[in-house]
């Protein structure tokens, strides 16, 4: 699904999309075994865009490991843009 402009340039507390974000963290996080990060940090991490903080590679390995695929820490992103595609 493609944000729309006004939610595309909106802070991530601002957009729906993350508050969808933090309830699947805050219900799943420790039953999927997903690194812990505050919604505060998660915020900062997601405006940040001249690099990935680590924390959010992890999350990002994990959850396509939980799917079954079979992931690297610094091909990650090509990864996520397949599934992505295939959605």
């Amino acid at each position: 699904m493609a944000a729309s402009a006004a939610t595309a340039s909106s802070p991530p507390g601002l957009c729906p999309n993350y508050a969808v974000i933090c309830s699947f963290l805050e219900r799943y996080g420790a039953l999927l075994d997903l690194p812990e990060l505050t919604f505060p940090q998660l915020e900062r991490y997601l405006q940040d865009t001249s690099s990935v903080p680590k924390l959010l590679v992890d999350l990002h390995v994990k959850l396509l490991r939980k799917i079954g695929k079979s992931v690297s820490a610094d091909r990650w992103e090509k990864y996520l843009a397949k599934v992505s595609a295939q959605l």
